[in-house]
């Protein structure tokens, strides 16, 4: 296993994708598939994008296995009061500022979770955000 992190500033909108680039690089030089890198990507812009705009500050830990990769996106910020509701496509909480930057459709959870394999999602109000996504390499047998 590797592991790496990956810092968040919030409300840095100019500094957003910084995080999921660098996962995007090192899982290509760790020769993962295109597949997986892409979905992996995706879901990591998706969630790096939340902590932007909605917490103080959070951070990315990547973990690459044989079989898969590991993403943990945790922020320190306002968490989410109500998870399910949070899941439902087209739901917001993002602010008029967000919206104004084009941010804020309400599809960034439910994206995030049909990119990974398995998504574990828990939040403490006033605390913030765990987020624990699993994605198994396609192809990861015949290496």
């Amino acid at each position: 296993m590797v592991h790496y992190e990956f810092p968040i500033l919030g409300r840095a909108y100019f500094l957003g994708g910084r995080a999921s680039t660098s996962v995007k690089r090192v899982l290509t030089q760790a020769g993962v598939d295109r597949e997986t890198v892409q979905r992996v990507s995706v879901a990591c812009y998706e969630a790096e994008m939340n902590v932007v705009l909605h917490a103080r500050a959070g951070h990315v830990a990547l973990d690459i296995y044989t079989d898969r990769v590991m993403l943990h996106v945790y922020d320190r910020g306002p968490g989410i009061a109500d998870v399910k509701l949070a899941m439902t496509c087209g739901w917001s909480a993002a602010s008029e500022e967000a919206r104004a930057l084009g941010f804020g459709a309400g599809m960034g959870l439910p994206n995030i979770q049909n990119q990974a394999d398995d998504m574990q999602l828990t939040s403490t109000v006033g605390e913030g955000v765990r987020l624990e996504l699993t994605f198994y390499r396609r192809g990861a047998g015949d290496e």
